[in-house]
């Protein structure tokens, strides 16, 4: 579901278009030498000053409009995500501009870090770790409501007396979903706002434009699904296993689950059974201190296998990376990334191509909450470097935040959409 939404500039489209034309024009006269990124601080302006500039960003705007796309495209990978947005409310002819290279230029971001001001109820901070840049993110509906975790950009929070409230932190679009009642299973596991037992999953039907939520933990072999604006939660036993789930992932349009104990398969609420096992076994030796998380890349799925450092801390070691070839019912261990990295923590993980940005083949873990480190990581294990992810003492770091994620949500099978 690509985010249409025209985003709120706080009507700042003239004078950006002004400042970037203006940047165009030097940057293709060959005299600009510095990064496109600026910040724009409006000055104070009588009424019949306003009314002034208001015509002639008209005008400009009306001779700028026809700019070719592949010019446009050029200037818009040199900014960051903020002017991106920005860049997107200025005319018609720009915001297809950004449209057609969206994906790419999502893909090729840093990963930010989610984290909350520990004084602020109503706002969380995009933090950019590698170049310490900041943004914050106001939600008025915030306060009372306790964090869940992230899925397709969205960031999940639940009260127990309206239910699931989800917000994309960039678009702002918003998704609700009902509450959990006493008697169904995981509505115990909800309590406190560091506990995390219970993750969940967003998905969209192919066949229509209606949202779905999955929620599990590695405590059931219990999946809920719902859909947004719905009134009540569907509940299915994995009857293949007594194991919890690890975690969901879509990919191809189908549903994929790992259990706690290894288990792999697709998951479809009309088979009988629910849970299609396939014939893969991860070599590996469980235990409890395991911690096993699915990712996809290129349409390939993987499972990040980890060790958890402590039962009380939100803390986890990298051991190793598996490619799931699910059609051919193979397993392939991963010992080379080229440009990619893997960015891993307890709630979510991603595979981030950094060509253009970072050195690839290596593991950067988060370590949220309690010890604010980003601990880099070799493939083999061995401990590369450690850098600290915030600033200040203030802000509490939960997940990492892949903009390439939060700009569509993926696609399920027609079964979700009849």
């Amino acid at each position: 579901m690509e985010g249409d939404g025209r985003p709120n500039l706080g009507g700042m489209e003239n004078a950006f278009s002004i400042k970037i034309m203006r940047r165009l024009i030097e940057y293709f006269a060959g005299r600009l030498h510095v990064d496109l990124i600026w910040t724009y601080v409006p000055a104070k302006q009588t009424k019949k000053g306003k009314q002034a500039c208001s015509r002639s960003g008209d005008r400009i705007l009306g001779a700028w409009d026809i700019l070719p796309n592949e010019l446009l495209g050029l200037v818009l990978m040199k900014l960051n995500v903020i002017d991106f947005l920005a860049f997107r409310g200025v005319c018609r002819s720009w915001r297809s501009a950004s449209i057609d290279i969206c994906k790419r230029f999502l893909e090729r971001q840093q990963p930010l870090v989610v984290a909350k001001p520990k004084y602020s109820k109503k706002a969380c901070v995009l933090y950019n770790m590698f170049d310490e840049k900041s943004w914050k993110t106001m939600l008025p509906n915030l306060p009372c409501k306790k964090l869940l975790g992230l899925s397709c950009g969205y960031l999940i929070t639940i009260d127990r007396h309206i239910g699931f409230w989800l917000v994309n932190l960039i678009t702002r679009h918003e998704l609700h979903f009902p509450f959990l009642p006493a008697s169904m299973h995981l509505s115990e596991s909800i309590g406190e706002i560091y506990d995390f037992k219970v993750r969940a999953a967003l998905f969209r039907s192919s066949h229509s434009s209606r949202v779905f939520m999955i929620l599990f933990s590695r405590d059931h072999n219990i999946l809920l699904l719902s859909e947004s604006g719905a009134s009540s939660w569907q509940e299915y036993r994995l009857p293949n296993t007594r194991s919890g789930i690890s975690d969901v992932k879509i990919l191809d349009g189908k549903i994929f689950i790992l259990t706690c104990d290894g288990l792999f398969g697709e998951f479809n609420p009309r088979s009988e059974p629910v849970l299609k096992l396939y014939n893969i076994k991860i070599p590996l030796q469980l235990s409890s201190q395991l911690y096993l998380q699915l990712v996809t890349s290129e349409k390939k799925i993987y499972t990040i296998v980890s060790r958890r450092l402590s039962p009380y801390l939100l803390s986890v070691r990298y051991t190793s990376l598996y490619e799931l070839d699910y059609k051919m019912e193979s397993v392939n261990q991963i010992n080379e990334l080229g440009s990619k990295s893997l960015f891993l923590s307890p709630f979510n993980s991603a595979l981030v191509d950094t060509t253009d940005w970072g050195a690839g083949n290596c593991v950067c873990v988060l370590e949220p909450i309690s010890s604010k480190e980003c601990v880099f990581y070799h493939l083999n294990g061995n401990k590369l470097a450690t850098i600290p992810i915030v600033w200040e003492c203030r802000l509490t770091p939960y997940f990492w935040y892949f903009l390439s994620e939060s700009w569509d949500i993926s696609c399920a099978g027609d079964e979700f959409g009849t």
